[in-house]
């Protein structure tokens, strides 16, 4: 976890300087300068390109809860994996997981196969696989957080400042609006103010790193074992 937590820090570096010039942007009476010394005053609440720049914070926070969540559900299954743990040396999500995996079929099976396949259950070596593309696409919010958190057994409690993650739901929704055409990005950003987008983010930021924490103390107190 230490490589995903240092990725997140990078990509929080990256927001915050991007919010510095979006504050740059908005000063009134800011101008542009250009390399023959030209310089060019930017209108604060009429320029398009302001309003772009605002939408972009939702791709931006998005990107960052979506790539640490899957660098992080990554962490944990390959973790697990690396350690050669048997069914029945996990706690019991880790085993719902497996089943899940290897043996979700049992109705099929008839009862020889489905009998054998039970007493070989417990001595099987848990090499769990994490298919981002089927539980992440377009869909991270801390409700789909919560329910990682239940699944795989790890914390889900933050800061009271984090405000349980809800304005990442706000995120998703904006980015998927935008991703989908849904909406223009001028449209969207002229309906959020600077003081707005700044508590997004420090919200977001918040939740994600108390969450990523969390996972970090999952593994390294190894609570996926019993």
């Amino acid at each position: 976890m230490v490589t995903v937590l240092a990725d997140f820090e990078k990509r929080v570096t990256e927001i915050e300087l991007f919010f510095k010039h979006l504050e740059n942007l908005e000063i009134d009476g800011a101008l542009l300068y250009f390399p023959n010394r030209t310089r060019r005053k930017i209108q604060p609440h009429n320029n398009e390109l302001i309003k772009v720049f605002k939408a972009n914070v939702f791709l931006l926070l998005y990107n960052l809860a979506e790539s640490s969540i899957k660098q992080s559900l990554t962490e944990v299954y390959d973790t697990i994996s690396s350690e050669n743990l048997t069914y029945q040396d996990v706690i019991d999500e880790i085993k719902k997981i497996w089943i899940a995996q290897n043996h979700d079929n049992f109705r099929n099976k008839g009862t020889e196969n489905i009998f054998i396949a039970i007493n070989q259950l417990a001595n099987e070596i848990i090499d769990l696989k994490f298919d981002s593309t089927k539980v992440i696409s377009g869909n991270i919010d801390s409700r789909k957080i919560r329910e990682f958190s239940a699944k795989h057994g790890f914390s889900d409690r933050t800061h009271k400042n984090a405000n349980n993650g809800n304005k990442l739901h706000q995120v998703k929704t904006q980015r998927n609006n935008l991703a989908h055409g849904n909406i223009s990005f001028a449209e969207c950003g002229r309906n959020y103010g600077i003081g707005q987008l700044k508590d997004t983010k420090k919200e977001v930021v918040l939740y994600l790193r108390n969450i990523l924490r969390n996972i970090k103390k999952y593994l390294d107190d190894r609570d996926y074992a019993i």
